[in-house]
């Protein structure tokens, strides 16, 4: 073809190619929208399972660390009686007694109710091991919420169990609850176990709750292996 001719020709792309390209390119648009929306999806999701876990990782560290210091004396038992799936009670001491030969120890509370853990604090106002009385007013400023927007791990309905030791281990089966006196005086390990759920949900599915649980051994010195021996707490 000539130069001219060149010039003059009129043919170009037609409808059906134009249609053609057009659809090609809507399935390669729509394809790259879905991997970015995927990505968001699964990292809002990720973001959120890991803002939840350590809020609630934070709160079953520092009950962990009320635990580790509750033998407030030798074989006295810290856990009390009437302690339940959704109610913990001990006594501690608070890290403040400095040298203090024999230290008055807190009594402290933990609730689980509606999706929240609440901690309240009582003084010490006399007595003596393992017979201290407390104050019926808590300790200022007063309840604290600990963590909201947590419950207890499927199929449980428990946030602490109790378990004792006997013939030399530690029991697989946890102890009736609430405590009895006699059980509480046995309880070695206390064990904390909870979801926690996001406090927003960015995406639809974004609230799956994340599992945390962790358990505190009141022990001062390791138990015996001798299956006859008895083993009772901060012994």
């Amino acid at each position: 073809m000539t130069f001219r001719g060149a010039i003059q020709d009129e043919r170009g792309t037609t409808i059906i190619e134009v249609l053609v390209a057009t659809g090609t390119g809507l399935v390669v648009l729509s394809a790259l929208t879905m991997a970015i929306l995927v990505t968001m999806h699964g990292s809002a999701k990720v973001a959120a399972r890991v803002e939840a876990t350590q809020r609630a990782r934070i709160v079953v560290t520092n009950i962990m660390e009320e635990l580790h210091s509750a033998c407030v004396a030798p074989k006295i038992a810290p856990i009390q009686a009437s302690s339940s799936g959704t109610l913990l009670k001990f006594v501690h001491t608070t890290g403040n007694e400095g040298s203090t030969a024999a230290p008055l120890p807190t009594l402290t509370e933990i609730v689980y109710s509606g999706g929240t853990l609440t901690e309240t604090d009582y003084a010490t106002t006399g007595g003596a091991a393992p017979t201290w009385t407390f104050s019926a007013t808590p300790v200022a400023p007063g309840p604290r919420q600990l963590v909201t927007k947590v419950a207890p791990i499927a199929p449980s309905s428990s946030i602490f169990t109790y378990y004792a030791y006997t013939n030399g281990a530690l029991s697989e089966t946890p102890l009736a609850t609430p405590l009895s006196a006699s059980d509480a005086g046995q309880t070695i390990q206390v064990r904390v176990a909870l979801t926690a759920s996001p406090e927003t949900t960015p995406v639809a599915d974004g609230g799956g709750p994340g599992s945390l649980q962790d358990s505190a051994t009141l022990r001062l010195t390791p138990p015996s292996f001798n299956e006859q021996a008895v083993s009772l707490p901060c012994q």
